[in-house]
């Protein structure tokens, strides 16, 4: 008998994931305590069933417990759990063929991008600097893999973040060997003081749904590490083939440099060259704190002996394998060791040993490798030669990691103070109607022409449009003028080849309304036209990005910001972002630079001048960017969401003069409403609404049920209705649920029977037999007083009304979903009795 089979027959579940009564996965607890182990049945294989069900469960069961480990039922995995239970570092580290996913896949897909915007709708504008896209880490195997995204606590946990196309993660559909592999992952990551939450694509279109999970699951965004960084550079020596390798050390130190890779034969002895040289660095700067990765036990245990005798002369000699420090770098400070030994250095170029090479900021680090293949050279140093720094944009221009930027302000007569806005952005019909007029679009290829085909006719460059449209037609200006113009979007067929053409500077500027995320890798970039306004600093800064590296030849990145008139609002205007705005810089010098650096050229700020001296003098002007000014303020989407009402109930008290937002700024036939953090409890207290938190939900939901109240029938027929046609993730198609609301109805009407009392519209047969009306009324009201108190969402883009996951949890256990129906047919019976009966 197996160890999994006595621990099956030995222990009793506490959850599972079924289809039908198909039982597909069974959680266990098990020591140590607020533990939990999934075993999935052979039936998973064999099975169809909603991947956003096994998601949504696994996320619930990732929140609620502390490790949360997952394998297949009789697999040699869960053998070798139950009898090992994951022995620290017992994987050695094994060098795979890989690529660097985090550097070669820089931009977001599709599903992230969809991710991301519902990561910044829950945090805030600025949280994306919290999150680490594409991070790598080692597996228990030893191999290197990716999440999509990680998050590192302060207490030193971790979470990563999985968005999974069905396809690719479905176990009925890649079958066994693939998804063990998922597995091995996932368990990799619990091992790591890590929980892993997934989230499908039809999910991510439930934008609200996902933004309230985000922040149940996550909490507090200020209590994670902010993974701001750029890459900095240390002094590099490379020694191959000599002899005085000490003396060469000690000279490199005294020369400033930082960092060195020796190359020794087999046998040599290249690890009491490391402990010889820590002891001569010790003896002149005092005792010293070392590290030394190893890629073996075998070769960690060497170490460990050898240094036995140096740890009193040179002070403490910590030694781990590559795994561990893998698993473990990020939760220490960049100078923890004064002196890092890296051993058979030739595997730095691995992108999770890379990492943590890369993290450390010692006084010296050592690489040695005997390896007889062919050195090269230039990605070594790449490794060693430099290191991660937490730096934002505007530390990392300062210190040269990123180009200079010289802003040019170009004003237009164009007046979008009437653009409307819809929560988040300019409505983008209004902003193409608006922009797409043949002065603006003129004037911004007039100054192009000025600067950049007579002065600086080598820089290279993108328009960013409102829309493809707009985009074609900024092309055909420009190309009217005598650039090598072109555009681009997403269903253009010939888009990879304009790319190209542009990498290869057969094309001068690219017009594009999209982020060019596809194959993008285009350093010499050199100007940037912002002809497309945005209110999203998230969008602007991904757009400024596009420009902002390092290229030989380029002294700048010139920023061209179109500058519309937008109205005001006494002192307050709704302008959208800028250069200027994202830098918080009020002080304007025509392509000036925007950072004070030494090294940088001026030759040609003086001939972009040379005919427009007014320009040169530093000019003041009013700054506003309106989340500058007002990001820890509410919305009214905001605000909604912290008191569990509907934004049509925080209208709705806004209209009748109850409440009053703090700020109002005009944006087209509407305005933007904010609310300081503080009328929060202050409105809570006027309305005598209580606190309520995901903890509450479910509490809620059985008491707003017990409440028993109705004007009219509608709430108990929607129940029902959402009963019969929900899926086992909790969703309904709002078509199949309208018209299983509407045969309620019906059949009344057809019996003779009173339809509901008197001032009810549904009398109107004909009223009910439209499709779009009825629609509108069960979302209007029963649906509304259930979204108001987050029990439920409704997903527009898939026509889809969602039950809250704890909710749905609550009804799919034990006899929620019977008792949930009988109280509705129990109320029902009660409410049509004084009618005439059901």
């Amino acid at each position: 008998m197996t160890i999994s089979t006595n621990f099956l027959q030995e222990n009793q579940s506490i959850d599972q994931l079924s289809k039908d009564g198909i039982l597909l996965a069974i959680a266990f607890q098990f020591h140590p305590k607020n533990c939990i182990l999934i075993i999935d049945q052979e039936s998973i294989f064999n099975t169809s069933f909603p991947y956003k069900r096994y998601c949504q469960k696994q996320n619930e069961w990732m929140r609620q417990y502390k490790k949360v480990y997952r394998f297949i039922e009789g697999d040699v995995e869960l053998e070798r759990f139950l009898n090992y239970h994951f022995v620290e570092d017992e994987a050695e580290y094994q060098l795979g063929r890989t690529f660097n996913r985090e550097s070669v896949m820089a931009d977001p897909t599709p599903l992230e991008y969809r991710f991301e915007e519902c990561f910044v709708e829950a945090f805030g504008e600025e949280a994306l600097k919290y999150i680490k896209r594409e991070y790598a880490f080692i597996t228990e195997e030893g191999k290197t893999a990716y999440v999509d995204y990680a998050l590192f606590k302060k207490d030193g946990t971790w979470i990563a973040i999985e968005e999974n196309g069905v396809s690719y993660h479905h176990p009925n559909i890649i079958g066994k060997t693939k998804y063990r592999q998922i597995l091995k992952k996932q368990n990799s990551v619990i091992d790591a003081n890590g929980v892993v939450f997934r989230w499908d694509t039809e999910s991510l279109a439930n934008r609200e749904r996902i933004v309230d999970e985000l922040k149940e699951f996550i909490g507090s965004i200020d209590d994670y590490l902010i993974q701001y960084s750029m890459v900095s550079q240390r002094g590099f020596v490379l020694h191959e083939h000599q002899t005085d390798y000490l003396n060469d050390l000690s000279g490199d130190r005294g020369e400033g440099k930082r960092s060195a890779l020796v190359v020794l034969p087999t046998g040599t002895g290249k690890t009491t060259i490391a402990l010889e040289d820590m002891k001569r660095m010790a003896a002149g700067r005092g005792k010293l704190n070392a590290l030394v990765l190893a890629p073996s036990l075998d070769l960690t245990r060497q170490w460990e002996k050898e240094s036995i005798q140096y740890q009193k002369k040179v002070g403490h000699i910590e030694v781990m394998t590559y795994a561990s420090a893998a698993r473990q770098y990020y939760k220490d400070s960049p100078g923890k060791y004064h002196y890092v030994v890296v051993d058979e250095a030739h595997h730095g170029v691995a992108p999770v040993l890379k990492k943590a090479i890369q993290h450390y900021q010692p006084e010296f680090m050592l690489g040695l490798t005997a390896t007889d293949k062919r050195l090269d050279a230039q990605r070594l140093e790449n490794v060693f030669g430099s290191y991660e720094e937490k730096l934002d944009l505007k530390q990392a221009i300062e210190k040269g990691l990123l180009c200079q930027i010289r802003a040019f302000r170009l004003e237009s007569n164009i007046d979008l103070s009437e653009v409307r806005f819809n929560g988040k952005d300019y409505v983008s019909a209004d902003l193409e109607r608006r922009i797409r007029v043949s002065s603006r679009n003129e004037l911004i290829v007039d100054v192009l022409h000025q600067y950049f085909y007579t002065k600086l006719p080598g820089k290279s460059g993108l328009i960013f449009c409102v829309s493809v449209a707009h985009a074609k037609e900024m092309a055909r200006l420009l190309t009217a003028k005598g650039f090598k113009a072109a555009s681009v979007d997403g269903k253009d067929n010939h888009r990879q080849r304009k790319i190209d053409q542009y990498m290869n500077r057969e094309i001068q500027f690219l017009c594009t309304c999209s982020l060019l995320n596809e194959g993008w890798d285009a350093p010499h970039t050199s100007v940037i036209v912002m002809a497309r306004p945005t209110l999203s600093r998230v969008l602007y800064t991904q757009q400024l990005g596009r420009g902002t590296r390092l290229a030989e030849g380029k002294e700048a990145l010139y920023v061209i910001d179109v500058v519309d008139q937008y109205g005001s609002f006494g002192q307050v205007s709704n302008r959208p972002w800028s250069i200027h705005g994202l830098f918080g810089l009020d002080y304007y010098q025509a392509f000036g630079n925007l950072f004070e650096r030494s090294g940088d050229t001026s030759e040609e700020l003086v001939l972009l001048e040379s005919t427009h001296e007014s320009l040169i003098k530093l000019q003041p002007f009013e700054l506003f960017t309106m989340q500058k000014v007002y990001e820890d303020y509410l919305s009214v989407e905001m605000l909604a969401r912290e008191l569990f009402v509907s934004t049509g109930t925080v209208n709705s008290w806004l209209l009748k003069g109850e409440i009053q937002a703090d700020v109002r700024i005009p944006m087209g036939r509407s305005s933007i409403k904010l609310f300081r953090p503080e009328q929060v409890a202050e409105i809570r207290q006027l309305k005598g609404l209580r606190e309520h938190t995901e903890e509450t939900l479910v509490e809620d939901f059985w008491a707003f049920i017990d409440e028993r109240t109705y004007t009219f029938s509608y709430k108990m027929y929607f129940i029902l209705s959402l009963l019969e046609k929900v899926d086992s993730t909790g969703d309904a198609d709002i078509q199949g649920l309208m018209e299983r609301y509407r045969a309620y109805y019906l059949e009344r009407h057809e019996k003779g029977l009173k339809v509901d009392r008197e001032n009810c519209p549904y009398t109107d047969r004909d009223f009910i037999m439209d499709d779009k009306i009825l629609t509108q009324s069960i979302l209007s009201n029963p649906f509304e007083k259930f979204e108001r108190k987050r029990f439920m969402y409704y997903a527009k883009d898939l026509k889809k009304i969602s039950i809250h996951h704890r909710i749905w949890d609550e009804l799919t256990r034990g006899d929620g979903l019977e008792r949930l129906k009988s109280r509705m047919l129990e109320d029902l019976k009660n409410y049509f009795e004084p009618l005439g009966g059901l």
